[in-house]
């Protein structure tokens, strides 16, 4: 009875092996079917997802360039023509020579030409600068005339006068202190053309402003930074001597020299 059950047994677990050998390979081809499948439904779904992409993009780009349209200002470029007119250049004459000649026949054409304009002037003008100039010491120095020549223009009423003829008489009356100034011009060494003479001596001298008035008193330069008017030292050993239209008169160590305005001495 016992062999009998044993041999029972033994065929039922031969039977149930024998099932799972079967049932493997059944297994891995439901997987493979399966896999093969959903390559199918990929590559079948691919194609419609990709336009559905494309048309989405298209319609976003749409509906932005709407929206921009009715939100966002629109730049107007409008040309106008430029209209212009030509006209001739007016005929001013000859012109005149701006640089000051110091030579003795150049002074006295200016001496005689101020003395022409002031005889052109009123009867009355003329009695009363005669009147104040007699009270004027003509033994004063320099700067005692220009003070004077302002006194004298002070007193006087040139209001009937047009402003070019007064401003003759003004500097007719001032004639008198410009002599002594040419002189000392002619006597200065000019900076600019005899530089040689003065390398290593004369020190570094950069004249940044230069300011002329009619006035001496509101007369300035501006030498390395610093602001000097007529007969301020620069140095010990440099005056300021005077301050013209177009140059300054500077003594360095008892000789004159002509600096050219806004002239930069580099010593």
């Amino acid at each position: 009875m016992s062999k009998v059950m044993q041999a029972l047994e033994h065929s039922e677990r031969s039977h149930q092996n024998l099932s799972s050998f079967y049932q493997a390979p059944a297994h891995a081809v439901a997987k493979q079917k399966e896999a093969r499948r959903g390559r199918y439904i990929a590559f079948a779904l691919i194609p419609p997802l990709f336009v559905a992409g494309i048309m989405a993009f298209q319609t976003y780009q749409a509906e932005n360039q709407r929206w921009l349209e009715h939100n966002v200002a629109e730049t107007v470029l409008v040309e106008v023509p430029f209209e212009y007119t030509a006209s001739h250049a007016p005929d001013f004459g000859p012109l005149a020579v701006t640089y000051r000649d110091n030579s003795s026949s150049a002074q006295s054409d200016w001496l005689n030409q101020m003395e022409q304009d002031t005889n052109l002037l009123p009867q009355e003008v003329l009695e009363q600068a005669s009147t104040v100039d007699s009270h004027v010491d003509v033994n004063t120095t320099e700067s005692h005339v220009s003070e004077s020549s302002d006194d004298l223009l002070s007193g006087l009423d040139l209001s009937q006068l047009s402003p070019e003829l007064a401003q003759r008489f003004e500097s007719a009356l001032s004639s008198n202190a410009k002599p002594e100034s040419n002189t000392q011009n002619s006597e200065a060494s000019n900076l600019s053309q005899q530089a040689e003479r003065w390398y290593g001596k004369l020190p570094a001298l950069n004249f940044q402003t230069h300011v002329y008035s009619s006035k001496p008193s509101k007369r300035w330069v501006k030498i390395n930074g610093v602001e000097y008017n007529q007969g301020d030292w620069v140095s010990d050993n440099i005056e300021l001597v005077a301050i013209e239209q177009q140059s300054s008169l500077i003594r360095f160590n008892g000789e004159l020299i002509e600096v050219p305005a806004l002239y930069d001495w580099q010593g």
